[in-house]
């Protein structure tokens, strides 16, 4: 719990410090717009976490860490994510996803594979797939999530400068901890016969 706390704390200094270190006008922003930045990190990074975990102790490592722990800590950002982001989908606030009034196409990727991430995080939420079919599930999510960060990358740009403190996006930063998830979740393919699991 400790680490999952840290975790969010971090990220969430993070984004304040990126976004209003040397841009103090944005302060403005901070309750909603910038904690809503470091919570989709900490989200996803938490998800990452969770399939390291899982991977570890299938191998039986010793002190593999709770999987479940960390998959319930990135649905809680998932949930506090997606309000916020609907909240201010507005050109003053996402205008590198619209083309005027209406959202571009690479917006509509941005909030599709959004949405199609949360579908997918709902599923898996149920009880009764089989190991084999969570797995793919549970790919299928990672993939969706990760086209979401990466089509908010296009949009956005790197946009490493003083304004920005220097420091890296988080949706890159998103989509390095998405990836490498996805290639945790790649190495943990249970076996066709593997029974029947719970939910997160």
């Amino acid at each position: 719990m400790r680490a999952i706390l840290a975790l969010y704390v971090v990220s969430v200094v993070y984004a304040m410090i990126r976004y209003v270190a040397f841009a103090p006008k944005n302060l403005e922003n901070l309750p909603v717009f910038i904690v809503n930045k470091g919570i989709s990190m900490a989200a996803a990074i938490c998800f990452a976490i969770g399939f390291f975990c899982q991977l570890r102790q299938l191998r039986g490592a010793a002190n593999a860490g709770d999987p479940s722990a960390w998959f319930r800590a990135g649905v809680f950002g998932a949930v506090m994510h997606i309000p916020m982001s609907l909240a201010i989908l507005r050109p003053a606030y996402f205008k590198e996803f619209f083309k005027g009034d209406r959202l571009s196409f690479a917006g509509e990727m941005v909030f599709f594979f959004g949405g199609l991430t949360a579908a997918c995080i709902f599923l898996l939420l149920r009880t009764g797939w089989t190991a084999m079919a969570r797995w793919w599930l549970s790919l299928a999510c990672m993939t969706a999530l990760l086209v979401h960060v990466c089509a908010m990358g296009y949009c956005r740009g790197l946009n490493i400068n003083k304004t920005h403190a220097y420091m890296p996006p988080m949706w890159a930063l998103s989509a390095v901890a998405v990836t490498i998830g996805i290639g945790w979740l790649l190495w943990s393919r249970p076996r066709d016969s593997a029974p029947k699991t719970g939910g997160m």
